[in-house]
């Protein structure tokens, strides 16, 4: 079988190894199913227990408040509909591009991207969910037949005989007492980790990631509501692991560590496809198709010294050694230099060093191996933000560079202080007097 040179969304040709390492992807998450329903099938580690403490003795819910179809309804088909969802049809109610209808002028629901755009960021996205999940659900069943932890309902799980008792002195009793449901033991003894916590939360902070990507909620704006929209996946994830304390499935012990084993694998999942929030000017899209023999450089990556700043040593002239010979320059002497006076800015732009004087663009590197996204082969080059959402933009890619800092470490005596002279601090340009190096 011949493997396809091109994918259907994009005009780029691509390796076989491109094609294959993508399939390998998904060969890794039916691998992830497979190991999960192995595990599930062997037999846990027994762990022995005594049938006087107390923490092991609560009732046997028949009845979960939160069943495992319905968790996995909420930690997979709920982010997995709304990923499809908003890729391809909403994805232009947060875009900062604001799209409108030309005709009627109304505001667009999607955004400028075209169909192939959006085929590969809804791939890339449910590629990293189904990581997260298969991830939680691969580690914590190892974990529970490894561990064989008892649950707090072991006791009821397994019906003792009448007769039995602990061992004299300080022993333990093992599973041999046991006169219940075989099944219903063999579960019993797989409480560490919560395998609701952890599935519950890698889905759900992997959502929480991606919807955050989505609405820009590092960008200099701020919004509240975003950050509290973002909260919710996070909310729902902690309310089904409560829940298994409530029907005395789990230690709190148990749940605490699925949760954060179930937080590691989402994070995991979502860097391993899109690039970290804190990167606004990205716009929580996907990271292009994957290239090899290329050097590994950021293709935004910030220079070591962005603002120029001096890395001299801060010196202080009155300690410094002033009987140096001085070179007479031929042609008389030069002039004071002076600071570089910066542009007037308007309004919400002082201080502000990522703002330039034109917009911003994204740049399109053209790779021969495929090096950009589905939508940077055959578009030009797009306006990425206006002046009012400069923090968002990628430092490294202005062009305003401040002037270097330099710090007034001159020792200023009691007499010079006593004169009552206001000394202007370093950096202020008077209104009349050019500002110049002493």
């Amino acid at each position: 079988m011949e493997l396809p040179s091109k994918l259907p969304f994009s005009k780029h040709r691509l390796r076989p190894r491109v094609v294959i390492s993508y399939i390998f992807d998904y060969a890794i998450l039916i691998a992830c199913v497979v190991g999960f329903w192995i595990l599930d099938s062997i037999e846990p580690h027994h762990q022995l227990f005594s049938l006087t403490n107390i923490s092991l003795q609560y009732p046997y819910a028949v009845h979960e408040r939160i069943p495992i179809p319905y968790a996995l309804c909420i930690s997979g088909v709920f982010p997995l509909g709304l990923i499809i969802v908003y890729t391809l049809f909403l994805d232009g109610i947060f875009s900062h591009h604001k799209p409108q209808d030309p005709v009627s002028g109304k505001r667009k629901l999607r955004g400028p991207w075209r169909w192939k755009d959006r085929l590969w960021e809804m791939n890339c996205g449910i590629l990293g969910l189904l990581l997260a999940q298969g991830l939680a659900f691969i580690i914590t069943q190892a974990l529970k037949n490894a561990c064989g932890k008892p649950r707090p309902d072991i006791i009821d799980r397994c019906q003792p005989r009448a007769d039995s008792h602990d061992a004299l002195g300080y022993g333990l009793s093992n599973s041999s007492i046991c006169t219940g449901d075989p099944a219903i033991i063999k579960d019993g003894f797989r409480s560490w980790p919560s395998g609701h916590s952890s599935s519950s939360f890698a889905g759900l902070t992997y959502t929480a990631l991606w919807l955050g990507g989505k609405l820009h909620i590092m960008d200099n704006r701020g919004e509240a509501w975003k950050t509290l929209l973002v909260l919710v996946p996070m909310l729902a994830a902690t309310l089904v692991a409560v829940s298994r304390i409530m029907d005395a499935r789990h230690h709190p012990f148990d749940v605490i560590t699925g949760s954060l084993l179930g937080v590691a694998c989402g994070f995991v999942a979502y860097r391993q496809y899109f690039p970290p929030l804190s990167e606004a000017w990205r716009k929580g899209r996907a990271f292009p198709i994957r290239t090899w023999g290329t050097e590994p450089v950021h293709p935004y990556a910030a220079p070591a010294n962005p603002f120029n700043e001096s890395t001299a040593a801060l010196r202080n002239p009155e300690t410094e050694n002033l009987t140096q010979p001085v070179v007479p320059d031929r042609e008389g002497p030069s002039p004071a230099p002076t600071r570089p006076v910066l542009p007037a800015m308007g309004y919400g732009q002082a201080g502000n060093p990522y703002i330039t004087q034109a917009y911003p663009r994204r740049p399109h590197d053209h790779h021969p191996d495929g090096n950009s996204s589905s939508s940077e082969e055959d578009v030009a080059d797009g306006y990425e933000m206006q002046h009012g959402y400069a923090m968002s933009q990628n430092p490294a890619t202005s062009r305003f560079t401040p002037p270097p800092y330099e710090s007034n470490t001159a020792y200023h005596s009691q007499t010079q202080a006593a004169t009552g002279i206001a000394q202007p601090p370093p950096g202020v340009i008077g209104s009349h007097t050019p500002m110049r190096d002493v």
